[in-house]
């Protein structure tokens, strides 16, 4: 009993503690005038370069699936998503994306647009275009208290997407890092040892984070279509984040 408060406790003080490191990293990232997209601007359609990197993630879910994840497949989505934030910034899709959630924030309010949860139904069929059969365990309830996910709306409204999917890469960068040292083999099944601690809860805190983020960034893509594949790219890497913590943590 005393192990299960002391892990509540543990949970409760890096949700209370991540967001705010995570947000000083969201500052907005550059949009290019819309001129500058030779081929697409946000709205006109899915754009082909951000529609190619989410099949990537999806192949390179397949292949950690597949195989077993490493840090190699960690590193791997990282520049996929390192690619889709140039690409966001070249079509200048952060000002309309930050204009539609604060829309959005207005009709509906601030405190429901915080309790939005990701539609499960659309979001597999969505995921399924791309090839990707998401575990219906990568849609929790609500996971995380309002001040956690203030915080991480606060982050989308000040970095954008851009701003999200630059934390994410962040994210698997450091992902890759642990997978080097425990091994595609490896299991962390100790709920109460170092990699335990160190890694899992940690990264399932952050993919919360992503998640509540996903939420209103894809609700808020009924009001500007552009947003719909940025939607599809971060679902498709939290699948990808959560098919790791399964590999490893559960």
């Amino acid at each position: 009993m005393n192990a299960e408060v002391d892990r509540r406790r543990f949970v409760a003080s890096i949700a209370a503690g991540i967001p705010a490191l995570a947000g000083a990293g969201y500052a907005a990232s550059p949009a290019w005038p819309l001129d500058h997209a030779h081929d697409q601007a946000p709205g006109a359609g899915v754009d082909a370069v951000l529609d190619h990197v989410v099949r990537e993630v999806a192949a390179i879910h397949h292949r950690g699936r597949s195989h077993g994840f490493t840090g190699e497949h960690a590193r791997a989505v990282a520049s996929q998503l390192r690619t889709a934030v140039v690409r966001g910034a070249q079509l200048g899709i952060d000002a309309p994306a930050k204009a539609a959630l604060t829309n959005l924030i207005r009709v509906r309010g601030r405190h429901a647009v915080l309790s939005l949860e990701i539609d499960t139904r659309h979001t597999k069929d969505l995921l399924s275009r791309y090839g990707i059969d998401a575990d219906e365990r990568s849609f929790p309830s609500r996971a995380l208290d309002d001040r956690t996910r203030n915080k991480a709306l606060d982050a989308v409204a000040a970095g954008g997407i851009t701003g999200v999917l630059t934390h994410a890469a962040d994210l698997f960068e450091k992902m890759a890092v642990t997978l080097d040292r425990i091994g595609p083999a490896a299991r962390v099944p100790v709920q109460f040892d170092y990699n335990w601690f160190s890694f899992c809860w940690p990264m399932l805190v952050e993919i919360q984070l992503l998640q509540a983020q996903a939420a209103a960034i894809c609700a808020a893509g009924s009001m500007f279509g552009g947003i719909e594949v940025a939607c599809a790219g971060m679902q498709a890497s939290i699948s990808v984040m959560y098919a790791m913590y399964y590999a490893f943590c559960a």
